[in-house]
């Protein structure tokens, strides 16, 4: 066992190569006054509809992000949450605003900022009467070359949490350890305090929690159920088999673009499609569940937020075995954020009929 191990771990090493570095703007960036100018003049597609013969595109704008040592924050004082935070991330030497490292092995640098993005709705004062910050923000800069970049929320779950994160540099290139201080989970009906350390890597698209394990399941169906909400969530179901065969039950609030959407109008839908889900869709939803190792996920997560979406995930597999997760909020793990993300793409970019 021990030799196999060894064997393995010398062929991930021999395919493994570190990309050559390819210059850009974010390695020029060295002082945090350089590099909170670049992080403010950021912006980015949030998301694009056209409804009937308008488009509507809101961009997410990083205009009033505020780059934040951890030792800086001060936040509601009611909590002590930031004050674990920082004790954690001065044992482990996290005393910058920014960090940088090229997480995709792409050779173009990405940046890591922490700070405040001031999107607090409301904020409770301190009786010293100090200003403090608003919420907790740990963004991933992903560098794609001539000026794209893609931010990747690293604290998506709530902004009220915080945590520190730390960059691990290995022979396979780097990845992200984050450590929280403080989190939860319902567990028998019961809020339950946890600290605990994730270490996140860079695949499908984003940062998703690392999986050592090479653990292969057959999966021959996947159902992905996404519930209403009170402010309009889109509700649907899709399905796809081991054969790649898509069923699609649009129920409520699917908005399609209209150059996505082929024959389909251009507005709230209501019906079932069938497709063949195309290879790389396939491959990536295939792929990205077997990479979690879902038998051992959880079966519910919960935000406990009454008014937030929810998905259920049905996976048959291994003759008839069945997983089943639930997840009220959205908010379970970074890889199946990453796998709701793929269902709701879904509905755009197949040819459904």
């Amino acid at each position: 066992m021990n030799c196999k191990k060894k064997d393995n771990e010398k062929h991930l090493e021999s395919e493994f190569k570190k990309a050559e570095i390819i210059s850009s703007k974010i390695d020029s960036l060295k002082s945090e006054k350089e590099v909170q100018t670049f992080v403010n003049q950021l912006q980015y597609p949030f998301y694009e509809q056209k409804i009937s013969d308008d488009s509507i595109r809101i961009y997410r704008k990083f205009e009033e992000f505020e780059l934040k040592k951890i030792s800086e924050f001060k936040r509601d004082c009611r909590f002590d949450e930031d004050t674990l935070t920082k004790k954690v991330a001065d044992s482990l030497k996290i005393r910058k605003s920014f960090y940088k490292s090229d997480f995709d092995n792409n050779g173009l640098t990405d940046l890591l900022i922490i700070g405040d993005g001031h999107n607090c709705i409301a904020m409770a004062g301190c009786d010293d009467g100090e200003s403090i910050s608003c919420d907790f923000s740990v963004y991933s800069l992903m560098n794609f070359g001539n000026d794209s970049i893609n931010p990747i929320d690293l604290n998506f779950i709530t902004k009220s949490l915080s945590l520190v994160p730390k960059i691990i540099e290995t022979k396979n290139g780097s990845y992200i350890e984050l450590y929280k201080p403080i989190d939860y989970k319902i567990e028998n009906g019961e809020l339950k305090k946890l600290k605990r350390t994730i270490p996140i890597v860079y695949k499908y698209g984003t940062f998703i929690e690392q999986n050592e394990n090479n653990n292969k399941y057959d999966i021959e169906n996947i159902e992905f159920i996404a519930q209403g909400c009170v402010a309009g969530c889109p509700e649907f179901t899709i399905s796809i088999d081991k054969n790649k065969n898509g069923i699609f039950n649009a129920i409520n609030y699917n908005w399609f673009d209209k150059d996505f959407s082929h024959d389909l109008e251009p507005n709230d839908i209501n019906g079932e499609y069938k497709t063949q889900i195309s290879n790389r869709h396939f491959k990536e939803i295939y792929g990205i569940i077997n990479y979690l190792d879902f038998p051992n996920l959880d079966n519910i997560y919960s935000s406990g937020a009454t008014h937030s979406s929810s998905v259920t995930l049905k996976i048959t597999y291994d003759n008839g075995k069945v997983k089943t997760i639930k997840d009220d909020g959205l908010i379970g793990t970074y890889g199946l954020k990453r796998v709701y993300e793929m269902f709701y793409e879904l509905r755009f970019n197949q040819n459904w009929k």
